[in-house]
């Protein structure tokens, strides 16, 4: 018997073998000889297959479902009772539940529509979307394995926290601080000059007001104290949003005089 994953995967397996048959004739030419249909039946061996690139990656994708298929039915999708028969037990083994919400999907999504847009608007957009995707599906997968290491969700987060913090810690750091000095420097080329002292002084100045206000009062809420970085956060990146599609300001060129007062050229 034939399991529900698996008949996922064998249909996606026929589905790719003959988007990638009708591909190759459709590439050579749109010529239906029996030149054309050996080509997109034996790989190319015997005939033509048009777009070599595009017919591989099909049929790569066919070939990969296709043994994903045979994995699947083979451990009877990961079914509980099988596994119990198998290992010759009196009842399956109780599946772990997942705790709280996930949001990597959300970003997931946002990452994919990141790349869309970026594929009309430029390669920049393009790099974000990969890069928020690489992020999302590796958190993704870290958390669905954090899950289902142990039957107490305790000792899964400490464990999650133990492998994933000494990653994710320097890397938002580093992209917090990238970002928040890349928006000041947008903010201070689009303001005037004197706007531009003023934010290069008041900053600082709120920040260091901030942390003193966090370090004097210990039992200071967690949940307050990351509402006012995300807010702060939030702020600072769509005011340098805003100051890039400003543009920066004008900047009158000054002339170097040589000694005898000639400005260079």
């Amino acid at each position: 018997m034939i399991t529900t994953g698996a008949k996922y995967f064998y249909g996606l397996a026929v589905g790719a073998f003959v988007a990638a048959f009708f591909y190759a004739i459709a590439s050579n030419g749109g010529e239906i000889g029996m030149n054309a249909l050996l080509g997109a039946l034996t790989f190319g061996y015997k005939g033509g297959t048009g777009d070599q690139f595009g017919y591989a990656v099909l049929m790569a994708l066919a070939a990969t479902a296709l043994f994903l298929g045979i994995v699947t039915s083979a451990f009877r999708d990961a079914d509980a009772v099988a596994q119990a028969e198998l290992l010759q037990l009196d009842a399956p083994p109780v599946a772990a539940v997942p705790q709280g919400a996930n949001y990597w999907p959300v970003i997931a999504a946002f990452g994919g529509g990141t790349v869309a847009v970026g594929v009309m608007i430029g390669s920049q957009m393009v790099f974000l979307g990969v890069g928020v995707l690489a992020a999302a599906t590796f958190e993704w997968a870290t958390r669905a394995w954090s899950e289902r290491v142990t039957g107490d969700a305790e000792v899964n987060r400490v464990v999650r926290n133990r492998v994933m913090f000494p990653v994710e810690i320097p890397v938002l750091s580093v992209v917090a601080i990238a970002v928040f000095v890349l928006s000041i420097s947008r903010i201070l080329l689009a303001l005037p000059k004197g706007g531009s002292y003023a934010v290069f002084g008041l900053v600082p100045a709120i920040i260091l007001l901030i942390g003193w206000l966090i370090s004097a009062r210990s039992r200071l809420n967690r949940n307050l104290v990351a509402g006012l970085l995300l807010v702060g956060g939030i702020a600072v990146l769509a005011t340098g949003i805003i100051g890039a599609s400003v543009g920066p300001r004008h900047i009158e060129k000054h002339h170097e005089e040589g000694s005898l007062g000639v400005p260079h050229r």
